[in-house]
């Protein structure tokens, strides 16, 4: 195997997180969430991983399953009990109620394979999935997780690694990430910012007549029109949003669903 194919794998090798972030990661999650996520087969990714173990602030928390029609049901069944407001866009149902970060029950992609979750991240820093894992022999279960291979030295040095996920999502998804983590302090390396652009460019229709006529105003205009904005969460506007820490340590881990997890 010649040295660009092993640093390929490499770069796709699924690991776990270390037992202490895996208890700070879950015992940081609001109480109804972690409850939440203990009692239905229900995946958290993303950013809000990131943004624990890395310390920094959380927007909001994605969920992840098996059915959009289940998903729905959950969600409004979880609005019900934070008594929320709920918003639903073509990707996801948010779940919001002020001043708590919202949570997002993602729709337009359904996985009940938290590896396949993680693949589908575009960057190695959100290659991130904690769920809770129920025994088919006892009662028991166990808090899991699964991130990239490069998870922790990309989070540590702030760095951008393109992993050219298969997603059916619009072509300016990852480029507007990229505006965003760069004013967040991160960088990325030509490779990545090469197939950033790449996956942009490949939203352009071949026909198009503008972009065959080789003008460059034009085509800066027909890539700028790819740069749609898909997080759902921008349709919850005017609120300001912060976390409520609910873990409390005298709390029973039977009722703060916190069994099954290493000790920190």
């Amino acid at each position: 195997m010649n040295t660009a194919v092993m640093k390929q794998d490499a770069e796709f090798k699924m690991t776990s997180l270390i037992p202490e972030d895996l208890h700070h990661v879950v015992t940081r999650l609001p109480g109804d969430l972690r409850k939440l996520m203990r009692e239905k087969p229900i995946f958290l990714a993303g950013g809000a991983i990131r943004a624990l173990v890395g310390q920094e602030e959380i927007n909001d928390y994605d969920l992840f399953g098996y059915d959009k029609v289940y998903l729905e049901e959950v969600a409004r069944a979880f609005a019900g009990t934070r008594a929320g407001r709920i918003f639903k866009t073509d990707n996801a149902i948010t779940v919001a109620c002020s001043p708590r970060k919202p949570v997002q029950f993602i729709t337009r992609w359904t996985y009940s394979d938290p590896v396949k979750i993680a693949e589908s991240f575009d960057f190695s820093i959100a290659q991130a999935v904690v769920w809770y894992e129920c025994s088919t022999v006892t009662d028991a279960g166990e808090w899991k997780s699964c991130i990239s291979g490069n998870f922790y030295a990309d989070l540590a040095a702030k760095r951008l690694r393109y992993l050219n996920p298969v997603r059916n999502e619009d072509a300016g998804g990852s480029m507007l990430r990229v505006m965003k983590f760069l004013r967040r302090g991160y960088s990325i390396s030509p490779a990545s910012i090469g197939k950033v652009i790449t996956r942009l460019i490949t939203g352009v229709k071949e026909d198009n007549p503008a972009w065959s006529s080789g003008d460059e105003y034009a085509r800066a205009a027909i890539l700028t029109s790819l740069l749609r904005e898909v997080d759902p969460l921008t349709i919850v506007d005017g609120l300001e949003l912060v976390e409520i820490h609910e873990f409390d340590e005298m709390e029973s881990k039977e009722e703060d669903g916190l069994q099954g997890l290493p000790n920190g």
